[in-house]
């Protein structure tokens, strides 16, 4: 657990910017998303469950950060294994990369958010995950919680004015 990165309030990790969790003891976890891109797991049998909130599709140098999404899977792996569990045992989901600033960015490939959840869902197929429920793009920012017991997972859409 990426302790900086995370507030626990009563009973719930709120993952912030390049924060990660993963684990088997608190019963929700919650972000909010605009161009980032938050990948969740849930394993509905062992009821453990993960959250990161990636930042950045891709390192710019060697910089091993949880800001990245590669950095991001490759620590999913080693928890996955820590429980020894697959990754083909868990439900995954990818959220966010929302584009945040319409009025400006307009040229759909080009935009952070959706590079960010293009590369996360390359990186997770690549080591094994089925990726099972997605809510990515859009003009929208996102709230979203995952609850360990159920695997219930509740995304929010909120709008972004900007005026």
């Amino acid at each position: 657990m990426s302790k900086s990165k995370i507030t626990h309030l009563s009973g719930r990790y709120v993952i912030k910017p390049a924060g990660f969790y993963f684990g088997d003891d608190e019963d929700e976890i919650y972000t909010l998303l605009g161009s980032c891109v938050s990948v969740t797991m849930w394993h509905p049998t062992r009821k453990i469950a993960g959250m990161c909130h990636v930042i950045l599709p891709v390192r710019g140098s060697e910089e091993s950060s949880l800001r990245f999404a590669g950095c991001a899977v490759k620590k999913f792996l080693e928890k996955v294994k820590h429980f020894n569990t697959s990754p083909n045992e868990y439900e995954v989901g990818v959220y966010g990369g929302g584009n945040m600033f319409p009025a400006i960015s307009k040229n759909y490939e080009k935009l952070i958010g959706v590079k960010n959840f293009k590369e996360i869902e390359r990186l997770l197929v690549a080591a094994g995950f089925i990726i099972k429920f997605k809510d990515v793009g859009g003009e929208v920012a996102r709230k979203l919680t995952l609850n360990r017991l159920t695997g219930l997972i509740v995304v929010e859409h909120v709008v972004m004015q900007l005026d």
